[in-house]
């Protein structure tokens, strides 16, 4: 278990891979309702699969001039506040969009049972992610220009 917290993601085209692959590793809804499961079941599974993956995620990227070896605090989130917050806001967007899709699902003639689950869920799933950003965005401090990475040239050799 120690090994699996101490992996760090540094570069941006594994933190890509690793986002599809939380995204795409959840059991296919097909899939779920083949083998029998029911929706509430199908959405708790796939809300709690979510949360956790973007909480591990967070424990193992990096950002630039971010030191690798020490855990991050529990609360932290990026290695930036601008892009905490932007992940915040947008987070707060679906969750608002959620709110919405409910209340004109509660206020139609009939909804069926399923978009009422998927709802609820959706709203609770970014609900909890929009506040864990956000308040990843406060408790960061305020950093000047983050360090480049350094680029080497080779000396040219003087033509004689």
């Amino acid at each position: 278990m120690r090994r699996i917290l101490d992996l760090r993601i540094t570069r941006w085209g594994w933190k890509l891979v690793y986002v599809v692959a939380a995204y795409l590793l959840p059991i296919p809804a097909p899939a779920a309702t083949a083998i029998g499961m029911s929706d509430a079941w199908f959405m708790t599974i796939s809300t709690v699969w979510t949360i956790v993956a973007v909480l591990y995620g967070a424990r193992i990227f990096r950002g630039r001039g971010e030191p690798i070896a020490p855990p991050r605090p529990w609360w932290q989130m990026t290695a930036r506040r601008t892009l905490s917050r932007n992940l915040g806001v947008l987070f707060a967007v679906v969750t608002v969009s959620s709110l919405l899709g409910l209340v004109f699902e509660l206020s139609g003639p009939t909804a069926p049972r399923t978009a009422l689950v998927v709802s609820v869920f959706s709203l609770v799933e970014f609900g909890v992610l929009a506040f864990l950003y956000l308040n990843s965005a406060a408790r960061l401090p305020r950093r000047g220009a983050q360090p480049t990475e350094p680029t080497f040239t080779p000396k040219r050799l003087p033509i004689s």
